[in-house]
């Protein structure tokens, strides 16, 4: 058994086919065939079945739990490698969602710049659905984003920094403006101004109106939030934000869902333990292991 088998037979069960799992190494269909027979040896399993050759690939018992802790393995090594590789360098690389990055980024360059270490921040700009993977494997050393829910994972040191309302924004000509609730099943006819997906507001959009029963009505997909809020002043759709994040209200009337359909976003640091700093980082990381302690 070694590494890249494990690579094949994970890339095997992702895909659901030997021609793609070939096609994504860059190897011939018999590699992935030959790889599959020598874990199957080892296990004493055949780990993969398939009654024909157009029939869906199923995993044995034995298959299922080899790909789990193979994800997991092959997840670590190349933390490892990286980390190994990268021992000596003078650099944290920290990923931020746009929201959280834009309440808590300029406070951490503070912080760094105030320690006198601001050339260790590598920053870089995800999406809340994509950062937590990228720490995950091992591609960032630490994560600010928000979310639907709280992520408690014991791989990662985490921290709550903040906890906020999502509300519906208006404009003041909005024929909404004179109201201070709806209920979900309001939503329905209306047309919103909205983030493209993988972005928090439009995840937790999509959520409201698979619990109301539709699909919400997105009539114009902005590539900010500050192009959101401003198309809504303008009246030209309502729109969903995390109400503790509107630092300009003006021109704006905030509703919220009635208490019981009510959403909320959760902001908060992260860092794989995994992750082991040189004595240069450390620095760096004892800011951001205490950053808002609560």
């Amino acid at each position: 058994m070694n590494n890249q088998d494990l690579m094949y037979f994970c890339s095997l069960i992702d895909t659901g086919s030997y021609t793609k799992a070939a096609a994504f190494f860059q190897v011939t269909q018999p590699t992935i065939s030959a790889a599959i027979r020598r874990l199957s040896k080892h296990f004493k399993d055949p780990l993969v079945v398939q009654s024909n050759r157009k029939s869906k690939l199923k995993t044995t018992a034995a298959g299922a739990l080899l790909y789990q802790k193979s994800k997991h393995l092959l997840q670590e090594i190349h933390s490892i490698d990286h980390d190994v590789l990268h021992a000596s360098e003078r650099k944290i690389r920290v990923s931020f969602s746009g929201v959280a990055g834009s309440m808590y980024i300029p406070e951490i360059i503070t912080q760094f710049h105030q320690a006198n270490i601001m050339s260790m921040l590598d920053t870089h700009l995800e999406r809340s659905a994509d950062i937590f993977q990228s720490l995950t494997n091992g591609d960032i050393d630490v994560a600010i984003y928000s979310w639907m829910v709280p992520i408690n994972d014991p791989s990662y040191y985490i921290r709550n920094l903040h906890k906020t309302e999502l509300v519906i924004i208006t404009g003041l000509d909005d024929p909404w403006a004179y109201k201070n609730e709806v209920k979900i099943s309001e939503l329905r006819n209306r047309g919103f101004i909205a983030r493209s997906e993988g972005y928090l507001t439009r995840e937790c959009l999509e959520q409201e109106a698979n619990l109301g029963n539709f699909k919400p009505n997105i009539i114009f997909t902005a590539r900010t939030m500050q192009l959101m809020i401003d198309l809504v002043r303008q009246n030209v759709g309502i729109a969903l934000a995390m109400q503790d994040t509107l630092k300009d209200t003006s021109n704006l009337h905030i509703i919220h869902l009635v208490p019981d359909q009510r959403l909320y976003a959760y902001m908060q640091i992260a860092m794989r333990k995994s992750f082991v700093p040189n004595d240069y980082q450390q620095k760096g990381i004892d800011i951001l292991r205490n950053f808002h302690a609560i």
